[in-house]
């Protein structure tokens, strides 16, 4: 079949065209009066049809109505040379290239002046612009994927373009595989940073500057918290006392304070009668810290010791503004030295099982009356204290629990228990109006009034309100948060390890002459003396730091270790990939454009 008889809708290899040239100029025809026209002017003018023609490789030019012909040739020719690409004999016109023509225009036989702008006729079947524009956005869609997946850093894609049909097939089945292996590995990394898993770390810190530790704000509150001597010096307060103390619901309510032996302490309160009928102060014998009495320390001046009322009764704090410091071993040691006064025990402290004090280390800033535990020191022993300072950090929401909206409360620096403390005393007053003991710090709450409980007020009211707030806080099975306490973020311990060990006779005896007014045998030292050495092991303080255990750099070594293991890509990739999309949206924009402009030109012709 003739070349030139075939269809332009078909692409045409080189053969093919060098197979058209040759019957081009089999065929080629002058016309003697253009070509006597022309010569006279254009003599020796030769024109490289590679300007028309363009290298396979390089450029394209359009021959007829936009079909391509790649030429790697040069080729002389005359300007009214008849390049007739449709053999018809019927059709009238023909492709030529004139002298005046810049482009490939159509000139009629007969006329030896170009008609310009005059497309020649299409041929070919007219397809719809829409269906051309979809073939056209498909075929640079996949030609975009083919040319970046030979030059993409991310391994393995290039193979389900390139190959056999059988190893396209195997990479395609590999990377679908890899493909789901990859979105489940990262929805696994996405819910684990998402549930902002915490953990600790643990670290020893020096203090800067000389080796030197704070100490701790010790509290001692004596088990005893009515002295007996106060209770006889007023009648009928006495069995009073026991049943308020010994918050005794069901006798409570029992208690007519219309009687003449009640009546008259109906007004009284509970911190009242602590204040008036307490231990007194003076049972805190000594306090030494090295070979210095706390009393002529510079740094106490005169409150190293002050008054402290609480639930628990009448509690002494010592170093109560955390000034003092100290060097680690006996060279920082505190001695104290307390009297327990049995004698002066209250009937009901008596049926009690201990005696002595409850000893606290904790941070100035803290008080005793929020603090849950203690440690118990019982008379006739000496106790040995090794104290280490620990501080937490913890993280707020999301990550962590800790609230950091609230620096300060009723009860001192805010923390869990303290926060518990005044979210009771709230409870009592929502109730009774009224708190047994008001909080040290109420000035820190200036929106709730603070008012003392009487003891008739207490026993019709206070008791049971306490235990109803203790039964439902206690009680485990319930769905609804009682007191929305968090621990603080940031929070100071004194760890104490404790040892003991019996007074000893010789000790004992050297101290009769000490003791205070109606004691004075070696037996009344042993049952009332309780000595307390305070050490610090060494000056380094212990940080545990609540961290993220999986952070944003742990998710990013996951995606990028699994990127890397199931499809070989990694930072760059992402960029590649950026950029091809660019591309490819930049050219099917650049091809809507042309399709457009097409459209166009075709409404303009017809």
């Amino acid at each position: 079949m003739d070349p030139d008889s075939q269809s332009l809708d078909r692409p045409r290899d080189t053969r093919e065209h060098h197979q058209d040239v040759i019957n081009y100029r089999n065929r080629r025809q002058y016309s003697t009066d253009s070509e006597t026209a022309t010569d006279n002017t254009h003599r020796n003018t030769n024109t490289d049809i590679g300007s028309l023609l363009s290298d396979r490789e390089s450029k394209f030019s359009t021959f007829g109505y936009g079909q391509s012909y790649p030429y790697s040739q040069h080729y002389t020719y005359k300007p009214t040379e008849t390049l007739e690409l449709f053999p018809d004999p019927d059709a009238p016109e023909k492709i030529v290239r004139h002298k005046n023509c810049c482009c490939t225009c159509k000139c009629r036989e007969d006329k030896a002046e170009p008609v310009y702008n005059q497309p020649a006729p299409d041929v070919r079947s007219v397809q719809s612009p829409e269906s051309d524009k979809n073939k056209d956005k498909f075929t640079i869609i996949y030609d975009q994927w083919v040319e970046w997946s030979g030059d993409t850093s991310m391994h393995g894609i290039k193979y389900i373009f390139h190959g056999s049909k059988i190893s396209k097939i195997l990479f395609l089945i590999f990377m679908l595989v890899f493909v789901g292996k990859l979105g489940w590995q990262l929805m696994e990394s996405v819910k684990s940073y998402n549930s902002f898993p915490t953990g600790s770390k643990i670290q020893i810190a020096d203090p800067e500057g000389p080796p030197t530790v704070t100490f701790p704000t010790i509290s001692l509150c004596s088990h005893n918290h009515v002295t007996q001597s106060y209770l006889d010096k007023n009648p009928g307060l006495d069995e009073l006392w026991q049943v308020i103390d010994s918050w005794d619901e069901k006798r409570a309510r029992e208690i007519d304070f219309a009687e003449s032996r009640w009546s008259k302490y109906s007004n009284y309160t509970y911190t009242q009668v602590l204040l008036d009928g307490g231990p007194d102060i003076n049972n805190v014998m000594q306090c030494e810290h090295f070979v210095n009495e706390c009393y002529e320390n510079e740094v106490f001046g005169d409150s190293w010791l002050v008054r402290d009322l609480t639930l628990a009764g009448n509690c002494y704090r010592i170093n109560p503004e955390g000034l003092l410091k100290g060097k680690g071993g006996d060279y920082g040691k505190l001695s104290l030295k307390l009297f327990a006064d049995l004698n002066e025990y209250s009937t009901t402290n008596k049926e009690q099982p201990q005696v002595g004090f409850a000893v606290q280390f904790h941070d100035h800033e803290q008080y005793s009356s929020a603090m849950p535990t203690s440690f118990w020191m019982s008379p006739g022993l000496i106790y040995k204290a090794d104290l280490s300072l620990l501080r937490e950090k913890r993280l707020p929401p999301p990550a962590g629990r800790c609230n950091d909206t609230i620096e300060y409360n009723s009860y001192g620096r805010h923390e869990e228990n303290s926060c518990l403390a005044e979210c009771r005393d709230d409870d009592l007053i929502a109730k009774c109006g009224c708190v047994l003991v008001p909080p040290p710090m109420p000035q820190n709450n200036p929106s709730v009034e603070y008012k003392n409980c009487t003891l008739q007020q207490w026993a019709t009211c206070g008791i049971s309100a306490w235990r109803d707030f203790y039964n439902r806080y206690v009680n485990s099975t319930r769905t609804d948060k009682m007191c929305h306490c968090y621990p603080a973020c940031k929070e100071t311990f004194f760890k104490a390890s404790l040892s003991s060990s019996i007074l000893s006779g010789f000790y004992a005896q050297n101290h009769v002459a000490k003791l205070p007014a109606g004691y004075g045998t070696v037996e009344d030292v042993t049952s009332n003396l309780v000595v307390i050495d305070v050490y610090f092991a060494n000056t380094q303080e212990t940080e545990i730091i609540e961290i993220i255990s999986y952070g944003w750099g742990n998710f990013l070594g996951d995606v990028g270790g699994v990127l890397g293991l199931f499809l070989g890509a990694s930072a760059f990739t992402l960029i590649e990939f950026a950029i091809f999309h660019r591309d490819v949206c930049l050219d099917l924009h650049q091809q809507l454009l042309e399709t457009n402009r097409k459209v166009e030109g075709e409404r303009r012709r017809l």
